[in-house]
């Protein structure tokens, strides 16, 4: 699992700080990203335009990055400004994947529309209901289930998935549903690795 470096945090509390000052809250901030992650699906669905709807999203990702700093740069960090956060991050990444399944994709195996749907339950859906759904019922603490990771999370997934698509771009599309192949199965990996988390931990 990836942690978030001290001088990559620096960096968004700065940038927090400079943008504190923009006559938008938080978690407006939070629903532009969410926009421009629209608009991307849009342009990669619609269009059939990879470079655009890449370039939207991933500044739909760095707005997305900042509207936490932003909250705390004017105070103003709310529970529900961390959920609609996170909502947002799921979205963002479905509205991405989803979009792929309206444009022409080399066949890997199997029909590519079920990698990416394979993806979006075992990449983005999966890791986050293992965690939500152990710490409502209460299988584990509420501590437990902030500490729990996994071999290959969302940044990961993310990072493994736009360095395919680059490359997708640049080079063959059968680079982008390799990514999304590999990102298949290590989470698939995650998930397992989070429900013997839970398993080895658990309250009762």
């Amino acid at each position: 699992m990836l942690k978030q470096k001290s001088s990559s945090k620096g960096i968004q509390e700065k940038v927090g700080q400079m943008l504190a000052f923009v006559p938008l809250r938080p978690n407006h901030w939070t629903v532009l990203a969410l926009i421009l992650g629209v608009m991307g699906a849009f342009a990669i669905s619609l269009m059939q335009d990879l470079a655009f709807g890449l370039v939207l999203f991933v500044l739909g990702g760095a707005l997305d990055m900042v509207d936490g700093a932003v909250a705390r740069a004017r105070k103003e960090s709310t529970k529900f400004g961390g959920f609609l956060d996170g909502v947002s991050d799921r979205l963002m990444e479905a509205l991405f994947l989803f979009a792929f399944m309206f444009y022409p994709l080399p066949e890997i195996m199997i029909d590519p529309k079920i990698w990416l749907a394979s993806l979006v339950f075992l990449g983005t859906c999966m890791p986050s209901f293992v965690r939500s759904y152990a710490d409502h019922h209460g299988v584990i603490t509420n501590k437990n289930a902030k500490k729990m990771g996994g071999l290959f999370e969302r940044s990961e997934r993310l990072l493994i998935i736009t360095a395919g698509l680059a490359a997708g771009i640049v080079i063959s599309m059968d680079y982008f549903v390799g990514a999304i192949i590999i990102a298949v199965i290590l989470s698939a990996i995650t998930v397992l690795q989070r429900i013997i988390y839970v398993f080895q931990n658990s309250a009762e």
